[in-house]
């Protein structure tokens, strides 16, 4: 919409427009549940930029509205009809977006510290969502047992309809842990409540201080055995909910600058989802690292490795013809990757004593943290994270005694190698109770001038030991380090820290 005022404004002169206009944007989709279709423009959106919202809604009764902001007294203009209900949302603080969820819903609450997270879910699913299994078994056996032999007799179990209010109060609480967890990280969670709400489809959004959550999310272990998802699919599935909260702080209170920056966003709130996972299941975070490395080097129908669609600073614009889901696959798992790396390259890169310290004190997240402080209601780019991570590069980890991540940015960021890595001439030598460990490591399958920081561990039957992070500049590169006397074998990365294909 352009505006044409009648003169010329004065520089800092304020005026007040209103908009009047009518659309449809809502739509019935069943089970008690609305569709908000048009949810970033029914309203007059000035993309980027924040505003304040005061926003006021009337609707039927019966009905529960959900709104970001938090809900305050309605004005004193009393509706034109009195059988509607009115409320009405304020911002907490300058916010980007601005939207609402409307539904038959049902209540539950849970809290993290003084914050409450309130959760809205209907006793039903959309009409598209997908039907129960039928199942057949053998009917189960008797209370008593009976004098000869009954035939094996089969009956068609169906799996009721899930009900997504049976399970609000686990999502709810699942959205206290998640909270609870990420202020640990990221600071004060950024509003005074969060609302996770039911929407129909497969789609789920986390928009300043009102999540959209797909009714996939409100369903028990039990209603998703009737989907029959692999365990790791599973796993996926239930991160959602941390996701769409941990765009709280990155993507609502600091966003993105340009399309090359997005990435950083979404692949923050996937690494944040993950991390929560990792805290009490190390072994399914690493296989969900493997899942998106396996996913980056699938080959589509063409036969290209789906990362040839680009480098996650290419955007939106990496979905096209070829890649129609090159944006998701690169920015989410390509992104996460990258986000991994810095933070265990970091880590190990501390003194020794340091690295037993809780999550919180790693230098990766004491640089998101100031970050967040510097650029709260702000958008940022990817080098003012880059920035922020060098502050608390610990010195081992400059490359060329710079403290710098520009090999970082050129190789890894806006490149789109997944290299191969193969340790050669490994020699050890005994020298004073240690032993001098030299050899060649050996990238492949990468772009000539990328530089990778490779951890290289004792290769013992106990716990591997660390014995320091080499870069791996081009091709090969011949590599000096101190081992524990006894050292035999030392093997390279192996927790998975480096984006890297299968040895």
């Amino acid at each position: 919409m352009l505006v044409v005022f009648p003169a010329p404004l004065k520089m800092g002169e304020r005026l007040a427009l209103q908009f009047s206009y009518e659309g449809d944007v809502l739509s019935e989709a069943g089970g008690g549940l609305l569709y908000v279709g048009v949810r970033g423009t029914w309203y007059p959106n000035r993309g980027s930029e924040t505003a304040h919202f005061d926003l006021e809604f009337r609707y039927p009764p019966g009905w529960t509205l959900v709104a970001t902001g938090k809900q305050v007294a309605p004005a004193a203009m009393a509706s034109d009809d009195p059988s509607m209900q009115v409320s009405r949302w304020i911002s907490d603080r300058p916010i980007s977006l601005a939207g609402f969820n409307l539904g038959k819903y049902f209540r539950s609450e849970a809290h993290a510290g003084k914050t409450l997270i309130a959760t809205y879910a209907a006793a039903g699913v959309e009409r598209t969502f997908p039907k129960g299994t039928e199942q057949s078994s053998l009917a189960p056996p008797p209370l008593r047992p009976s004098f000869g032999r009954s035939p094996e007799t089969s009956v068609t179990v169906v799996s009721p309809p899930p009900s997504p209010a049976r399970n609000a109060q686990t999502v709810a609480d699942e959205g206290a842990r998640a909270v609870e967890f990420f202020s640990k990280l990221y600071g004060p969670y950024p509003y005074s409540q969060l609302s996770l709400t039911q929407m129909p489809g497969d789609l789920s959004q986390g928009w300043p201080s009102l999540v959209f959550l797909s009714s996939f999310s409100f369903l028990t272990p039990e209603d998703k055995s009737h989907l029959h998802l692999s365990d790791l699919d599973t796993s996926l599935s239930s991160a959602v909910v941390a996701h769409e909260i941990a765009h709280q702080w990155w993507g609502d209170l600091v966003s993105w600058r340009s399309y090359r920056d997005q990435w950083l966003v979404e692949a923050l709130a996937n690494y944040s989802s993950l991390l929560l996972l990792e805290s009490h299941d190390p072994a399914r975070f690493t296989a969900i690292m493997q899942r998106f490395r396996d996913n980056l080097v699938a080959r589509n129908k063409q036969e290209r490795e789906i990362v040839q669609a680009g480098p996650v600073s290419l955007g939106v614009r990496l979905t096209n013809s070829e890649f129609p889901d090159g944006y998701e696959m690169i920015s989410y798992g390509r992104g996460t990757w990258l986000l991994h790396m810095l933070r265990t390259m970091m880590r190990d890169t501390e003194p020794a004593a340091a690295r037993s310290q809780p999550i919180s004190q790693e230098p990766f997240f004491r640089a998101l943290l100031n970050l967040r402080k510097q650029f709260e209601g702000r958008a940022m780019t990817t080098r003012d994270l880059l920035k922020a991570l060098e502050v608390e590069l610990p010195h081992s980890a400059w490359h060329n005694g710079q403290r710098s991540l520009d090999w970082f940015y050129e190789g890894w960021i806006n490149g789109v190698s997944v290299p191969k890595f193969e340790l050669e001439k490994v020699k050890y030598t005994q020298q004073s109770g240690r032993v001098l460990v030299t050899g060649v490591i050996v990238q492949k399958e990468a772009d000539r001038y990328l530089i990778t920081s490779v951890p290289i561990y004792t290769n013992a039957k106990e716990k591997p030991v660390l014995l320091g992070r080499i870069f791996a500049d081009g091709a090969e590169t011949t590599f000096q380090l101190t081992a524990p006397a006894g050292t035999r074998g030392v093997v390279m990365d192996p927790y998975q820290t480096v984006l890297s294909r299968r040895r």
